[in-house]
């Protein structure tokens, strides 16, 4: 996000405060109708800008949105079905005192185990559904679909029941 779009948006927060004061008496009108004006142009298309700046970014979890859903175990969808299946030995579990949409988030601990490699450990918010909840406990597996260029980011899938690990 720019700097130069936050002071744009401040200065034209600024000059519409003040055309409104303009505008507020017939003696200052003559300023106070085009500062009003230039003001709010100004506001409006700073605030769209640092709007975009704060809702974008250039990867999946660069901008405000991007860090909340993952931050909401919301984010890594687009990996199920796309992305390298693998399973996942659950490790630890612990609830994150979040929901969303009256689903509880919770932290994974994960043993992800990926047919050509060796396992590794991964931390892990996602949403849990209220359906599987006496069923998803550590000891189960379940299966994940990891991003091929980050296998840290994953997503559990949840059409896939766990099974008890032996």
């Amino acid at each position: 996000m720019s700097r130069i779009a936050l002071v744009a948006a401040g200065s034209g927060l600024s000059l519409l405060i003040a055309g409104i004061y303009g505008i507020s008496s017939i003696y200052t009108m003559t300023w106070g109708v085009p500062v009003f004006v230039a003001g709010l142009l100004t506001f409006v298309i700073s605030t769209i800008f640092v709007g975009t700046g704060l809702m974008g970014g250039s990867g999946r979890s660069t901008g405000f949105a991007g860090r909340m859903k993952n931050f909401l175990g919301t984010g890594n969808r687009d990996l199920i079905g796309t992305g390298v299946p693998a399973p996942a030995l659950i490790t630890g579990m612990r609830d994150t005192g979040t929901s969303v949409n009256d689903q509880v988030v919770v932290a994974f601990d994960l043993q992800v185990r990926p047919h050509d490699g060796a396992p590794y450990p991964v931390s892990h918010r996602q949403i849990l559904p209220r359906l599987l909840m006496g069923a998803i406990l550590p000891g189960r597996t379940v299966q994940v679909w990891t991003d091929a260029a980050d296998p840290t980011r994953l997503a559990i899938d949840w059409s896939a029941m766990p099974a008890q690990s032996a």
